[in-house]
């Protein structure tokens, strides 16, 4: 194995050895099957959303995460990457509610208050602008 693969896959085993990213994958997997079964059923299916959700929601948030536990930790703030991990869950359960509305599975008004979201999603990953 050549040197420049070697450090690659060590750095995706540490990326990949934290709690916190494994959630935010398993996450935002869980996500795209919802956000995907939602335009598939209201026919606005976009591949080309999906592989921009991909690169501009799992990867930087995959990366942030990962630059703040190995960073906060190294320098004494471990509790810093639990905010950031707290802050990217409460916006992936935005978006995991607007696709849950758009297959008409509506939560309940306390939990849509709690989460601060009021209306109906105007816009939607994978559907077609």
């Amino acid at each position: 194995m050549s040197n420049i693969a070697a450090t690659l896959q060590s750095i995706l085993l540490q990326i990949w050895s934290y709690d916190g990213v494994k959630i935010i994958i398993l996450h935002v997997t869980f996500n795209v099957v919802v956000a995907v079964a939602a335009a598939l059923y209201t026919s606005t299916f976009n591949m080309k959303k999906l592989a921009d959700f991909l690169i501009k929601k799992l990867l930087p948030y995959v990366l942030v995460y990962f630059a703040t536990k190995l960073f906060g930790d190294a320098i004494g703030l471990t509790g810093f990457a639990l905010v950031v991990w707290a802050v990217i869950e409460a916006t992936l359960i935005g978006d995991l509610t607007d696709s849950l509305a758009l297959l008409g599975l509506k939560l309940p008004d306390k939990i849509m208050n709690l989460i601060g979201q009021k209306s109906p999603p105007k816009t939607q990953a994978f559907r077609k602008p």
